[in-house]
């Protein structure tokens, strides 16, 4: 009994961290919706788990081992179905993604030159993701910016940077604007902070032209 209460307990330990990675890109971009809904029931029930797996082993207690297996059954099907409903699978994916990127481009803030790109991940289907890379200071920072509502959203491939994302300087060194590109086929602009990863929508107008 004992040494099953300590395998569940590790193998569940080990593959909850490994989901809070994958999840969260470890906590280097903010999180989404239905990504914040998934890391908070993992760090819930990974306490709860560790508590509930040392009594029922100081114990040797049958009906806290069986709480201890539903707690994990019940956390692993919540964190299965709202991945499956945010993203399309059922658990996050090893392999690595279909990344396409606008090339690079170079923006003078105030005196001090950054560059940034734009990448699309797996763009068209249902996991797509889209970042906004910015360099300066020696140091890149990953936004994720919410340009496509679906994975039906087109595009074409960029031949230059502003065929993608184009960024304009504001009165705040730490804030840009971000206009999509003429080979996006959504028109959206933000309103980025690069100190905090913050965006704000500003404008949104689906093209259905394409």
């Amino acid at each position: 009994m004992r040494r099953f209460i300590v395998i569940v307990t590790l193998l569940y330990t080990a593959a909850a961290a490994a989901a809070l990675g994958f999840v969260s890109d470890w906590f280097r971009e903010e999180l989404m919706i239905g990504r914040s809904a998934i890391v908070t029931t993992l760090l819930l029930s990974l306490p709860v788990v560790l508590v509930v797996a040392a009594i029922a082993y100081w114990r040797y207690s049958e009906r806290l081992a069986f709480v201890l297996v539903a707690v994990i059954v019940v956390s692993t099907g919540y964190v299965a179905k709202t991945h499956h409903d945010a993203y399309g699978e059922w658990l996050p994916s090893l392999a690595s993604a279909d990344v396409e990127t606008s090339g690079t481009a170079s923006l003078n803030v105030n005196g001090q030159t950054l560059s940034y790109r734009l990448e699309l991940h797996d763009p068209g289907t249902v996991a797509h993701r889209e970042y906004l890379v910015v360099m300066r200071g020696g140091k890149d920072r990953r936004i994720r910016l919410p340009l496509f509502d679906d994975a039906r959203s087109g595009y074409v491939s960029a031949k230059t940077p502003n065929d993608w994302i184009v960024l304009h300087p504001t009165a705040d060194a730490d804030v840009v604007r971000a206009e999509t590109g003429r080979f996006l086929f959504v028109r959206k602009s933000f309103q980025v902070n690069l100190q905090t990863g913050k965006v704000t929508t500003l404008f949104t107008k689906s093209d259905n032209s394409h």
